[in-house]
């Protein structure tokens, strides 16, 4: 297969990039509400419009909540900005909060396009992973709706840029001191997006530096990144002192959702949809009255949720084979989504359909990636420690399909590689190799 020519290669993004766009919007505008409408999507959409109504980072739970660190504040900011500028329930609010999410969304996948090519994938493979992304839309609600609100795709542009950059120190043993100052700025508010990608990419960081860079150089950066987070971290957890007692550097809901997905009847439950919504109906405070009211008796929701941890700590350490079982069932649904969870990460149409393709693309995903590596395959060693350890933290906790969206997209292109190099192999002397696509 010859090399593309730039003209025809960007009439193929302007074709597949529109086809994707306009099936996006079509799906949406099958429902009751249109592509212009009103689309909530839980705690984040709460606290955008208490954003736009008074400033702060608040109500995560019910409107007159108050002050909350539920969530960290830039993505639910970002949306909230818009409202207040629009006017909430405004056409043209909610057309930006929908530009907003499809802008985010597209800009990860042509970001994941370049480090296809930087990785040394051929054209096919960046081709058929763009198109695979594009036109089968298994995360159109989320891409359409949930990401005004929350960092899914804003989480995987920036781990994507973050994987361009360490792709390239890898390849080049190089990093002048722009690009210091840039990779620290770039993985603090990629952390401060979506920790678990934010620590697998810190990860990244440290070993391409340690083995390409040396140690000095290395130090260097580390004290680059470490400053960078501290500037983005500082005023948060001093805000978060003032308005609510407690300096929370990040989140204050990990006892919570370690209780939601660690408990006794969670073990070998006959319907999983009915435990976990049960769960939530339990200890939630935004889908139980009587859990706000709990949440109100231990004295704020800090407090609360680490309750609720050490409730739950006490159990894991007294049963830790539940708990490990329960781990590695909460990571293979992370990469293989089960049916019922769909019934909590947006609409659950076609959830058998779309569950079997996201599961499909994961696991080929995963052998294109761990072939890749056995292979001595420039960088891919690098991507698959992100995967692993952006993966890892949804071990301990349930987690809904809208969490993978910080891995999936990526699995994509490794499983369009998959897939073109095994079909290469069977027709191996056939057809010269193909050339890389032009970037």
């Amino acid at each position: 297969m010859p090399m593309p020519s730039v003209t025809s290669e960007r009439r193929f993004l302007l074709l597949v990039l529109g086809a994707g766009l306009l099936l996006r919007l079509a799906l949406l505008a099958l429902r009751g509400d249109g592509v212009t409408g009103f689309y909530g999507a839980g705690e984040a959409t709460r606290v955008a419009l208490a954003f736009a109504r008074t400033g702060g980072i608040a109500d995560a739970y019910y409107q007159g909540y108050g002050p909350t660190a539920h969530l960290l504040p830039l993505n639910p900011g970002m949306a909230g900005a818009m409202l207040w500028l629009f006017g909430p329930g405004s056409i043209a609010a909610n057309f930006a909060l929908l530009a907003w999410s499809l802008l985010q969304t597209f800009t990860a996948y042509l970001l994941l396009r370049r480090l296809a090519i930087a990785l040394g994938m051929d054209a096919a493979a960046v081709r058929s992973g763009l198109v695979l992304l594009c036109l089968l839309p298994v995360f159109m609600p989320q891409e359409t709706i949930d990401f005004r609100y929350w960092e899914g795709a804003a989480a995987m542009a920036l781990a994507a840029l973050n994987l361009l950059l360490i792709v390239r120190v890898d390849a080049t043993r190089a990093a002048p001191p722009s690009l210091v100052l840039g990779a620290a700025a770039l993985a603090a508010l990629t952390f401060f997006v979506s920790p678990a990608a934010g620590l697998a990419l810190y990860a990244c960081w440290g070993l391409v530096a340690l083995v390409r860079l040396g140690w000095k150089r290395a130090t260097v950066l580390g004290g680059a990144c470490a400053a960078a987070l501290a500037l983005l971290i500082a005023p948060w957890m001093l805000r978060n002192a003032a308005v609510m007692g407690d300096p929370i550097p990040l989140r204050s809901n990990f006892g919570l959702e370690l209780a939601i997905g660690n408990h006794p009847a969670a073990l070998d439950a006959a319907d999983p949809d009915d435990v976990f919504a049960g769960r939530l109906l339990q200890i939630h405070p935004y889908h139980s009255p009587a859990a706000r009211a709990a949440l109100r008796a231990a004295g704020g929701e800090s407090a609360y949720s680490a309750a609720l941890g050490a409730e739950t700590r006490a159990w894991i350490a007294a049963h830790p084979i539940a708990f490990a079982r329960l781990s590695v069932a909460h990571l293979t649904q992370f990469f293989v989504p089960r049916p019922w969870q769909f019934y909590f990460s947006g609409w659950g149409e076609a959830r058998h359909l779309r569950a079997l393709i996201i599961g499909l693309v994961s696991l080929l995903g995963l052998a294109g990636l761990g072939l890749g590596i056995a292979r001595g395959r420039r960088g891919y060693w690098l991507v698959g420690i992100y995967v692993a350890l952006a993966a890892l933290p949804y071990a301990i906790v349930q987690p809904v399909p809208r969490y993978s969206y910080i891995v999936w997209p990526l699995l994509a292109f490794f499983a369009a590689d998959a897939v073109v190099r095994a079909r290469r192999r069977l027709h191996a002397g056939a057809a010269p190799a193909p050339a890389p696509v032009s970037p």
